[in-house]
C-alpha cells in the first residue's frame, strides 16, 4: 500500500474522537454475554474487529462528509479535515480503503460463517439506501432549506442513529442474543442515537433560538431510550447510565 495511504488511514482514525461506536458494540455484546453466561469475564478477541471495523466506517463517512462537494467543513476535531491536510484525492482513496478494511475485519473475524453473515449484512445495510449514504443525500438535498422537524429526524436516524444501533445489534449478534433481545435493542439504540445527535447539536448552538425545543426532544429521547432499556433488563442497566450521561453532557 502506498505510504501516503496509510499515513492518511492513521491521521483521520486517530484524530480524536469519543469512540462511541465501538464502545457501545462492545457493550451490547458484554451485556448479551453475561446475561447469557452470568459469567463477568468475557473473551473479547471475537469483538474487537468487529468494534474496530464500526470505527472505520465511521470515520469513512465523517471523510465523506467534509469534502467540498458535500458539507465542504476545513476542519474535524479541531484539526485540518483529511482533503485539507492532503487533498481531496488522497481523502476519498482513503475513505474508499477504510470501508474496504471495515468489511475484510468482519470477514476474518473468528465467529461462525453464520454470524459473519448476519454482521455483514447488518454492516451494508447500516451504509446503504437505509442509512449513511441515504442522510447525506437528504441532508444535501435540504442544505440552506428551513427543515421540518420530522425531516431533520429522519436524517438523523441515517446519518447517526442507524450506525450507532447497527453497532449494539452487531454486539449482541456476535454474542448469540436471540432475535428479540436484537429487535429490542435496536428500538432502544436508535433513540439513543437521536439523543446523542440532538445533544451534539445543543453543544454547537448554544445560543441558538432552537436549543429549547431540542432540549425539550433530548428529554423526549431519553425517556423512550431508558424505558425501552429497562424492558430488556438485566445487565443493560449500564445503558441507562449512558443515556443520563449523554443527556447531561457538556462536551
Amino acid at each position: 500500500m502506498p505510504k501516503i495511504l496509510y499515513h492518511a488511514m492513521r491521521y483521520s482514525i486517530f484524530n480524536g474522537g469519543k469512540r462511541i461506536r465501538p464502545i457501545l458494540c462492545m457493550m451490547a455484546y458484554d451485556a448479551t454475554k453475561r446475561q447469557k453466561s452470568k459469567f463477568k469475564s468475557q473473551n473479547y478477541e471475537e469483538i474487537l474487529p468487529f468494534a474496530c471495523g464500526l470505527e472505520m466506517i465511521h470515520t469513512f463517512s465523517l471523510i465523506q462528509d467534509d469534502l467540498p462537494c458535500m458539507d465542504d467543513d476545513d476542519l474535524r476535531r479541531g484539526k485540518p479535515s483529511l482533503h485539507k491536510q492532503y487533498n481531496e484525492a488522497v481523502a476519498l482513496l482513503t475513505a474508499d480503503v477504510l470501508f474496504a478494511k471495515a468489511f475484510d475485519l468482519f470477514a476474518q473475524a473468528p465467529v461462525t460463517d453464520q454470524i459473519k453473515v448476519r454482521t455483514i449484512a447488518e454492516l451494508a445495510d447500516i451504509c446503504g439506501v437505509n442509512g449513511l449514504a441515504a442522510g447525506q443525500m437528504m441532508d444535501i438535498l435540504y442544505q440552506n432549506k428551513k427543515l421540518k422537524t420530522k425531516n431533520q429526524k429522519l436524517i438523523d436516524q441515517k446519518k447517526t442513529a442507524k450506525l450507532i444501533a447497527g453497532s449494539m445489534k452487531i454486539g449482541a449478534i456476535v454474542a448469540g442474543a436471540p432475535q428479540k433481545t436484537i429487535k429490542d435493542i435496536e428500538k432502544a439504540s436508535i433513540n439513543l442515537g437521536l439523543l446523542f445527535q440532538i445533544t451534539d447539536d445543543i453543544l454547537d448552538k448554544a445560543q441558538d433560538s432552537k436549543v429549547k425545543s431540542q432540549k425539550f426532544m433530548a428529554e423526549k429521547y431519553a425517556r423512550s431510550t431508558i424505558l425501552n432499556f429497562k424492558k430488556i433488563g438485566g445487565n443493560f442497566s449500564d445503558f441507562i447510565t449512558l443515556t443520563n450521561a449523554i443527556l447531561n453532557r457538556n462536551a
